[in-house]
């Protein structure tokens, strides 16, 4: 099943967070004109690539349609002409990279921006995986894309593909990304991406639905203990509590999971924070989606109104709560596609931080899909790079920056339409900008008022997200999955999730019991301490591995 408005990875727009990391700075977007572009510099790129620079560039990115598009950013060109028309437009990745390749090409003509997107999500059921296609991509254009979104840079610093960003540190744009998100991309010195399609992760609150059944909404500033009571007011009948357990609240509601992996590269779950948190987990079982249709108790009717999907159940005002699904910022709230499955029904509806617990402040997730550039000077076995290999990478730099970094492409996303089933819509979605200070402020004016986000101003919640995103260094402590080493490869070459056991305390078979068995949580308590030996092994197996990556390709000194 396609899932309406998933992750588009709108790589020309990307979430940063916050003011208290804001950098002052001239690059990253400063739009001199969106309209004339030139000169290079009118693009808000600060490499110096010279404007007669001859170049070819291959992106690889998903949420397509399946085709290779030559030279698109040329109007000229057979896709140029092709794409000029929006109603051939029908992905919002094609129509995302079509408008800032369009922009790129105007002070750039003589580089050739080609594009291949995959339908749907990197691993889509029943298609090949990310990871194959990067392989197919090879075998049919004999390279590697120069350009792609990765779902594991960790994974692909260890194949070897991955150019050192830090080689640009001194470039005025490189010094405007948001450093939090710069840095969890950066392994020893090793600046292994960019960031791109950003948002904080909330959860999603059905207030009028709430307020029909004589359930009082707890305020943006909520507890664990608020949530539970709130969630437990389901009737159970036509409406539950959520989807499926949210797991996510424990993770990251304590010092020991989540911000202990951001910080210290290790878990403890054998902590008393964590034992007391799990009392919560057979309490949320009981009022679920998931444990009513285990039990029997969930109508086909129900399911198939839904589609049985978490974000649809959501939307048709079956629960309160949706603790997953935060890419549908835009879809959720576009009053001019009513008729959409995506968009949210509820007449009132909001978007609040994670609970706060004992140990822990109100906080948010983050999602976001990182982009990395191909290491040249692995193609001829040398990792020195030679000046062909530079200005390669130089090309596919500058390209990379103005996409993600610059005002002048977010103004042209914000420009470009495309054809949704038919329906013309605006490519800009979810995705705020990477970059701080002024270039910040810009294009969150941009999204600010695409008419689908307006609704946010006036959201209690979501402003409450806002300003826990924009103090982020002291109040948010997530991580990117496809950023940290969340899989290890054993000796087979085959990869296992580094928590596994941990993520799927859920499982009987895991854990001994179903979570809304009495003793669920008895159980995973008696083997917290196994697990926490096993998990920690292969956190350091996986990071052993990524440090010799680094020393075996790259020739870098780490420890």
């Amino acid at each position: 099943m396609k899932k309406l408005g998933r992750k588009a990875l709108a790589l020309s727009l990307s979430v940063a967070m916050g003011a208290s990391m804001l950098l002052t700075g001239c690059g990253g977007g400063s739009d001199k004109s969106s309209d004339t572009i030139n000169s290079p510099e009118d693009l808000g790129v600060t490499t110096g690539l010279d404007k007669d620079t001859k170049g070819d560039i291959s992106i690889m990115v998903w949420s397509g349609d399946g085709n290779y598009y030559e030279d698109i950013g040329n109007p000229d060109s057979a896709a140029g002409k092709k794409l000029s028309d929006p109603k051939n437009i029908t992905a919002s990745n094609v129509a995302t990279v079509y408008a800032v390749a369009q922009k790129f090409h105007e002070a750039y003509p003589n580089i050739k921006v080609n594009l291949w997107s995959k339908s749907g999500d990197p691993d889509q059921y029943n298609t090949a995986t990310w990871e194959e296609e990067m392989e197919n991509f090879k075998a049919k254009y004999k390279k590697y894309p120069d350009i792609w979104a990765s779902t594991d840079v960790p994974g692909d610093v260890k194949k070897g593909l991955v150019a050192d960003l830090s080689a640009y540190s001194d470039d005025e744009v490189y010094k405007t990304y948001n450093k939090s998100l710069m840095t969890s991309l950066n392994y020893d010195g090793f600046q292994a991406g960019l960031p791109s399609y950003t948002i904080p992760w909330g959860i999603w609150v059905n207030k009028s639905l709430a307020e029909d059944n004589n359930i009082s909404v707890p305020d943006p500033d909520w507890t664990i203990d608020d949530f539970t009571r709130f969630v437990s007011k389901a009737d159970g009948k036509n409406f539950w509590g959520m989807k499926g357990i949210p797991g996510s609240i424990i993770d990251i509601g304590n010092n020991c999971i989540t911000k202990m992996i951001t910080e210290k590269n290790k878990v403890d779950l054998n902590n008393e924070e964590v034992k007391s948190l799990l009392s919560y987990i057979p309490k949320w079982s009981d009022h679920t989606i998931d444990s009513a249709e285990g039990a029997g108790t969930l109508t086909k009717e129900v399911v198939q109104e839904s589609q049985a999907y978490s974000w649809y159940y959501f939307t048709n005002n079956r629960t309160l709560v949706n603790v997953t699904d935060p890419w549908f910022l835009t879809a959720g709230a576009d009053s001019s596609a009513k008729e959409s499955a995506a968009y949210i029904k509820a007449t009132d509806w909001d978007y609040y931080p994670f609970p706060s617990t004992k140990y822990t402040d109100n906080t948010v997730k983050i999602v976001m899909d990182p982009i990395c550039i191909h290491n040249y000077a692995a193609d001829d076995g040398n990792k020195e790079w030679s000046d062909e290999e530079k200005q390669k990478r130089d090309v596919s730099y500058t390209f990379a920056t103005f996409w993600t970094a610059s005002t002048v492409a977010k103004k042209a996303v914000y420009s470009q339409k495309f054809s949704e089933n038919g329906e013309i819509k605006v490519a800009a979605g979810d995705s705020f900008p990477v970059v701080t200070g002024k270039a910040y402020d810009e294009q969150m004016d941009l999204w600010n008022n695409l008419p689908a986000h307006k609704v946010y101003k006036d959201k209690a919640g979501f402003q409450a997200v806002l300003k826990i995103w924009e103090d982020s260094e002291n109040k948010v402590w997530d991580y990117s999955d496809k950023c940290w080493t969340s899989k290890v490869t054993d000796s087979n070459g085959e990869k296992k999730d580094t928590l596994y056991e941990w993520k799927n305390n859920g499982d009987e078979k895991v854990a001994g019991a179903w979570p809304g068995d009495k003793d669920w949580a008895d159980n995973v308590k008696a083997k917290l301490s196994d697990w926490n030996t096993t998990i920690n092994k292969r956190i350091n197996t996986a990071q052993n591995q990524l440090k010799k990556a680094l020393k075996e390709k790259y020739g870098m000194d780490v420890k």
